[in-house]
């Protein structure tokens, strides 16, 4: 039985050196900032909407407010993406599509998510107004 956990634990193990060893090379720093993140994910040439919804991912990516993503907090975020409950994942999309922070996501949230989407995906097969309005 301790040898189950001894396996998991090294598998833990191996997971955190993988993700610190990638975090370490894409900011040698110890801390990504907006900008950096953008230049991670490939992300130049976007819309307003697109820009807008990559720093709302960014904001809530990064806990205290500081302007950066430390190690803890990209663990926090890879974890939550990757093996989060899907009520902690639910809570999170939420906050990211709640823009305004009022505890609603309205019509023009969900345009603006959409629209963002697909510029960043860059497929842009079905209006956003269009999308909305089917599923409202």
């Amino acid at each position: 039985m301790g040898n189950h956990g001894s396996n998991l634990d090294d598998i833990l193990a191996e997971d955190m050196h993988h993700w610190y060893n990638k975090f370490m090379r894409e900011s040698p720093s110890g801390l990504i900032t907006l900008f950096e993140l953008k230049t991670i994910l490939n992300l130049r040439g976007m819309s307003e909407n697109a820009n807008s919804y990559v720093d709302q991912v960014f904001f809530t990516f990064d806990m205290d407010g500081d302007g950066y993503i430390d190690f803890v907090e990209y663990i926090a975020a890879i974890s939550l993406m990757l093996k989060g409950e899907i009520n902690q994942k639910l809570k999170w999309y939420f906050k990211l599509f709640d823009q305004d922070g009022n505890g609603k996501i309205d019509r023009e949230e969900l345009e603006t998510i959409f629209s963002a989407i697909q510029d960043i995906t860059r497929n842009r097969d079905i209006d956003p107004e269009e999308i909305v309005s089917a599923h409202i």
